[in-house]
């Protein structure tokens, strides 16, 4: 398609969104696994957290379309996505600490 071809864009933001949801097909399918794996209840939460919080990033970069947003709007959407797994996985690393501890 040339650069003057009006279908280019829409063909090519469909692809990107054909390729978000087999992204999100398989994460989706990767938490399903990780449910039936032989692990440890902690690591099962911690995986499947950081696997829905992927998910909530591919939707926002391929569906609301974040990148064409300003740096600090990008920012302070980005930024919750990273502390709160980084959190959750402290204060369950943290619970399984002191249940051990006992």
């Amino acid at each position: 398609m040339s650069a003057t071809d009006p279908a280019a864009p829409d063909s090519q933001r469909t692809s990107r969104l054909v390729l978000a949801l087999m992204g999100l097909l398989v994460l989706t399918a990767l938490e399903v696994v990780v449910v039936s794996l032989p692990v440890d209840r902690t690591a099962r939460i911690t995986a499947l957290a950081g696997l829905a919080m992927t998910k909530v990033l591919v939707v926002l970069t391929a569906f609301f379309r974040i990148r064409r947003e300003s740096p600090l709007l990008r920012l302070a959407l980005l930024v919750p996505l990273v502390a709160a797994p980084a959190f959750a996985v402290a204060l369950m690393l943290d619970a399984a600490f002191r249940v051990t501890q006992r």
